[in-house]
């Protein structure tokens, strides 16, 4: 069983900062995978959130 749980790094939530040319600065939030069973610990990006990060990783090579 796996649940999800949002990452604090010094009380804020983690967040990886996303590279598009904008004024204000853009992130998606990381969050954790914990498996309930094993403790296992898996640090993902929500899927619509990883769509973001894709489409400027599309542009940046561009």
């Amino acid at each position: 069983m796996h649940q999800q749980y949002e990452v604090l790094a010094g009380g804020f939530p983690l967040k990886i900062v996303r590279r598009v040319p904008s004024v204000m600065m853009k992130t998606v939030k990381v969050i954790a995978d914990v498996n309930l069973e094993t403790g296992e610990v898996q640090v993902a990006v929500r899927p619509e959130d990883l769509q973001k990060l894709r489409k400027d990783a599309k542009i940046s090579d561009q």
